[in-house]
């Protein structure tokens, strides 16, 4: 078991902005329930509140352009510790899509834990090999990723 938030006091949530211009495909036939993204950030705004060190940033799509087009519906969040000075702690930390009520319960109890141990995630919100776009840098149409 990865220790991922060794000295970790808190911890920054980055919501990808871009994930809510598509569908979320939350609990497919609920529609007249709030949608992902309202039921998230409300969970997300909870657990932050109740954190030492927790800050919830909007973003556009960390992933780069286009990126969640191209993917399973759902929400988007990169999660990275950090100690008292707000100073990274780990490594970044791709989760999600998040695409429904259990989703949302998972990610803010996974977050209220303070372990930030991905292993204690649900395999299907763990995306380990998914990385943030690097600022500044654009791949060529063509190009290996």
């Amino acid at each position: 078991m990865q220790d991922q938030g060794r000295g970790a006091c808190g911890f920054t949530v980055v919501r990808c902005g871009g994930c809510a211009g598509f569908p979320s495909g939350f609990d497919d036939g609920a529609a007249e329930l709030p949608g992902v993204d309202e039921v998230l950030v409300a969970g997300l705004r909870a657990v932050v509140r109740d954190s030492r060190h927790g800050v919830l940033v909007t973003a556009g799509c960390p992933f780069g352009e286009h990126r969640c087009a191209g993917r399973e519906a759902g929400m988007m969040l990169l999660v990275q510790t950090c100690d008292e000075h707000r100073a990274p702690s780990a490594p970044v930390l791709p989760v999600g899509p998040i695409r429904g009520t259990s989703d949302v319960q998972a990610v803010t109890r996974w977050l209220a834990t303070a372990t930030f141990d991905p292993c204690l995630l649900p395999l299907r919100l763990r995306r380990p090999g998914l990385r943030a776009a690097t600022p500044g840098r654009r791949r060529r149409p063509g190009s290996a990723a």
